[in-house]
C-alpha cells in the first residue's frame, strides 16, 4: 500500500472542525467520523464495515435525542436515567469508530510510535477528529513542500 494522505484526505481547517463540533453538540464529530471513513473505504483496502457506521450514527441520534429530551423534561429524572444506559451504549460505539478510523490513519501514514505523523492515542481520545484533521493536514502540508 502507498503510504501518505495524498489523494485520499483533503485539508480542512482546524478551527472550523473545533467550533463546528461544539456547537453541533458533537454532531460534527460524527459527520467528521463518517467523511474519514468515506475516504478510507474509497481509497484503501482497509474498510470499516458498513453495519458498524450505520449502527453507530442511529445509536449517535437515539442517544442525543433522548438526553435532549430528558435535559428538556428535566423534574422527570426516571427519564434522564432512563437514557443513561444508551447513551453508555452508544459511547462505546463512538470510542470503537474513532479507534478504528485512528489505527487506519496511522497505517496509512505509514507512522509509528514517535513518528510526527503518529496519532497519539491519548491526544486523539481528548480531540477525536480535531487532532486527526490537525495530523491530516500536516502529512499533505508535508507533501506539499
Amino acid at each position: 500500500m502507498k503510504k501518505g494522505f495524498t489523494g485520499i484526505f483533503e485539508t480542512d481547517s482546524v478551527l472550523k472542525t473545533l467550533v463546528l463540533c461544539v456547537l453541533t453538540i458533537g454532531s460534527y464529530l460524527i459527520y467528521k467520523l463518517y467523511h474519514f471513513t468515506s475516504q478510507i473505504n474509497h481509497n484503501t483496502e482497509l474498510k470499516i464495515s458498513n453495519l458498524f457506521i450505520t449502527t453507530t450514527i442511529v445509536l449517535f441520534v437515539i442517544s442525543l435525542g433522548s438526553l435532549i429530551y430528558g435535559l428538556a423534561n428535566y423534574y422527570d429524572l426516571m427519564i434522564l436515567k432512563s437514557s443513561i444506559g444508551i447513551h453508555a451504549i452508544s459511547s462505546a460505539f463512538d470510542v470503537t469508530w474513532i479507534v478504528m478510523v485512528r489505527n487506519r490513519i496511522n497505517l496509512i501514514a505509514g507512522s509509528n510510535k514517535g513518528d510526527n505523523l503518529w496519532l497519539n492515542p491519548f491526544i486523539t481520545s481528548i480531540f477525536h477528529v480535531i487532532y486527526m484533521q490537525y495530523k491530516i493536514n500536516q502529512g499533505l502540508a508535508k507533501k506539499v513542500i
